[in-house]
């Protein structure tokens, strides 16, 4: 993912234009900020059911081929915030 490749709104100008800011996300990731910072990030449901995917996948690979127990733990725990 490169900068240019995203679209910003201002979290006000994302209220004002949420019809837009949809139709816009299908094509292209955006940025919402908050007083100028990077909030929240909208992708498409599509992208963002493979993206799930491939977590999943690449969280069973790496738990599958883990000898060390504190190492299982560790990739495990990294993983928790990917479930939904």
């Amino acid at each position: 993912m490169y900068l240019k490749d995203l679209t910003f709104y201002s979290l006000a100008e994302a209220k004002a234009k949420l019809s837009q800011v949809v139709d816009e996300v299908e094509n292209k990731d955006i940025v919402i900020t908050k007083n100028g910072v990077p909030k929240v990030i909208l992708l498409d449901y599509d992208k963002f059911v493979k993206l799930m995917e491939f977590v999943d996948e690449v969280r069973d690979i790496s738990l599958f081929e883990v000898e060390n127990v504190e190492e299982y733990k560790r990739i495990k725990d990294f993983f928790k915030d990917f479930d939904y």
